[in-house]
Formats: structure tokens, sequence, C-alpha cells
């Protein structure tokens, strides 16, 4: 199984009581996959950035799931044909690369420590010196 997040667009016809029975429509789809549905954050009725079938609000569910690659294609077929639902993205979760930052902030194991003594402050000194000497030029 892979992971996946499932974001909905969900017409505001359904109402306030309607937007739940939604959702947890689509995650009983996933789960009658096999798929299993770990978060559903329900943002609620929010402003969308274009008009979609004269509507000008909709409400947005954010879920994320595991499910077979081969059941993907009935989970968005199903909600292709929703008339409830406005819009929906599946994206396919990966182990996103670490960073620049994450990587200098892992120590890595083949460095060796710098020893701390006289002689290497009195050369980094001397360093700092010469580029502050530098930047007044």
């Amino acid at each position: 199984m892979r992971d996946y997040e499932l974001v909905l667009v969900i017409s505001p016809a359904v109402g306030d009581e309607g937007f739940p029975t939604t959702v947890e429509r689509v995650s009983n789809f996933i789960q009658e996959r096999g798929g299993e549905v770990k978060d559903v954050d329900q943002w609620g009725r929010r402003r969308l950035a274009y008009p979609i079938t004269r509507f000008t609000e909709g409400f947005y569910a954010v879920t994320h799931f595991s499910l077979e690659p081969t059941e993907l294609r009935a989970l968005e077929g199903n909600l292709g044909l929703a008339e409830d639902v406005l819009r929906h993205l599946v994206v396919r979760q990966e182990e996103a690369p670490l960073s620049p930052l994450q990587e200098a902030l892992v120590p890595d194991e083949e460095e060796a420590p710098v020893p701390d003594d006289e002689e290497t402050s009195v050369v980094v000194a001397e360093e700092e010196a010469q580029v502050v000497a530098q930047k007044e030029q």
C-alpha cells in the first residue's frame, strides 16, 4: 500500500450538516477498498480562488490515507462522478529528501572533531581579521 493525500472541495449546496456526511462517505469508500484512513482534516467553508459552477465558496477537507495503487482509479472515478464534489486532487506521499539546512544539521559520522587548542583559535582569529580587513577596503 502507498500513502496518499486527498484534497476535496465540496459544494456549499450540501450545507453544514451534509459536509461531514460527504467526507465520511469518501472515507468509507477508501476503507471498503482495503485502504486505511489515517487522518481527516475538515477545514470547513472557505472562499474559492475562482468561481466553480457558479459557486464562490466551498467546503475543504484533506484526507491522509493508504491504499493499493490499483484501487486509486476507482476512487478517482467515484469522486469524478459525485455531484457534491466540485474538485478533488490525489497526491502520492513520498519520503521527502532532506533540505540543505536539514543535511547541515545532521552530523556527518566521517568528520573528525576539531581539537580545541590555542593554535586552532589563533589561526581562526587571524582568518577572521583578514576577512574584516578585506571588507573595509
